[in-house]
């Protein structure tokens, strides 16, 4: 008998552990399995916000790389003209020094004619004395006219690369902002 009441001890006990462990189950799965799914939607979520956020950087850092690229070619742009203008510029003030030394003796000559009695009043011989130095002077003239021409185009094409570069620099001076202003949230 005692093993008899042994064995249902044993019975009784394996039935309790067994209803036991049927509860803990049944109670997990009476759980709403909502819950499961809120916090999984909420990761989800999550990762779509870090992964749309990772987008936008990526977009913002490419955005300003090729800003940078198109800024540094504005400023190579800018250089370009700025030593095209200045060589221009020296050419005028050359071409002004040559004017001045063709006028000297311009001048002198014109002025010893006048002053001189003894020369014949020929002017047909004054004429060919100043027609070279006349038409050196109308050469310069034509120069300068052209490169005046051309500093002016030159100076144009520099105050249009300069306000491209100020523009170009506002962009990344707002993206810099922006950025700031992201950081600090």
């Amino acid at each position: 008998m005692a093993s008899v009441n042994g064995v249902r001890r044993l019975c009784a006990a394996g039935a309790i552990v067994a209803l036991g462990i049927g509860s803990a189950a049944s109670g997990q799965v009476a759980q709403p399995p909502t819950a499961g799914r809120t916090q999984m939607d909420e990761l989800l979520t999550e990762v779509r916000a870090i992964r749309a956020d990772l987008d936008r950087a990526a977009a913002v850092s490419l955005r300003g790389q090729l800003l940078g690229m198109r800024l540094q070619l504005q400023e190579q742009r800018i250089n370009t003209i700025v030593r095209q203008l200045s060589d221009v510029q020296q050419r005028l003030r050359e071409n002004a020094q040559v004017r001045a030394a063709m006028m000297g003796p311009m001048k002198m000559l014109l002025s010893n004619i006048k002053d001189s009695k003894d020369l014949p009043d020929d002017k047909d011989g004054m004429q060919m004395l100043l027609r070279p130095l006349k038409e050196q002077l109308a050469g310069l003239d034509k120069i300068d006219a052209e490169l005046k021409n051309e500093e002016l185009i030159l100076q144009n094409q520099l105050h249009d690369e300069q306000n491209r570069w100020s523009a170009l620099n506002g962009q990344i001076e707002e993206m810099e902002r922006a950025s700031a202003g992201r950081a600090s949230r």
